[in-house]
């Protein structure tokens, strides 16, 4: 049986992702380097202090943020936002997190992921939740990140729930509780995206001060799918946990 596109899906709040770990790892998916925080900096830091352990795979390492800049061409760049990210977990209180990359082109991985390789490394890391961006989001690594994970955690018992990055701050929210400052050091550790520390590129990407104050003041919002013949529920209350996935299929 296939799987209905886009998913169904049903909100969820941390506690209820941290439960549903069921003392397994949480992975992140980020298709770039600073998703992670930017969608689920309050997560982590929660996982960190419930004690459960936490992993982040980055599909991509950013390196197309700045086209045409001399002082950090692309490889340079990839390896300036790898280090960024485990900056920012540091900053978050995960500094001992595994991080993985897998090294897809940034705006390619609609062409160059593998829903195998990435189901690979989510059973290396013993993942419990895999929280990956949210088919919402309108850029397209996030969308493409989104139906590999379908993918890569079919026939597991790994629960899968997406966060909103873009599809967030597009629609704004309600203000977060949390170690807000926290996310917020956390978010400024990915300073190739904030302000103007690499200047030498004319339509290179830039977080403004407007994004920031919602991607870290704002309440993260996380969805969990619902596959095959469950029945879709838009408002549960309390929120529930997510199901594991059993729908039956090969990953490719």
């Amino acid at each position: 049986m296939t799987n209905r596109w886009p998913p169904r899906v049903f909100p969820l709040d941390a506690a209820a992702i941290i439960r549903a770990t069921g003392g397994r790892r949480l992975v992140i998916v980020a298709p770039h380097p600073d998703d992670e925080t930017l969608g689920c900096g309050l997560l982590i830091a929660a996982a960190v202090r419930a004690g459960i352990s936490v992993a982040v795979i980055a599909l991509t390492d950013g390196q197309a943020s700045h086209p045409g800049s001399r002082r950090w061409p692309p490889a340079v760049l990839g390896r300036l936002r790898r280090a960024e990210l485990r900056r920012a977990m540091a900053r978050l209180g995960a500094g001992s997190a595994a991080v993985r990359f897998m090294g897809w082109h940034d705006g390619n991985v609609a062409s160059e992921g593998h829903a195998l390789a990435l189901r690979r490394v989510l059973t290396e890391l013993g993942a419990g939740v895999v929280v990956v961006a949210s088919p919402r989001d309108h850029h397209p690594d996030h969308q493409a990140g989104w139906r590999l994970s379908v993918v890569a955690t079919r026939g597991s018992d790994v629960a899968l729930v997406s966060y909103a990055v873009w599809s967030r701050v597009d629609a704004g929210g309600p203000r977060a509780h949390g170690p807000i400052a926290a996310k917020r050091w956390a978010a400024r550790a990915h300073r190739s995206q904030v302000g103007g520390y690499i200047a030498d590129a004319a339509e290179g990407f830039r977080l403004t001060a407007g994004h920031l104050a919602s991607f870290t003041g704002e309440v993260e919002v996380f969805t969990a799918a619902r596959r095959g013949r469950e029945k879709a529920r838009s408002r549960p209350s309390p929120p529930p946990q997510p199901r594991p996935i059993r729908t039956p299929a090969r990953a490719r």
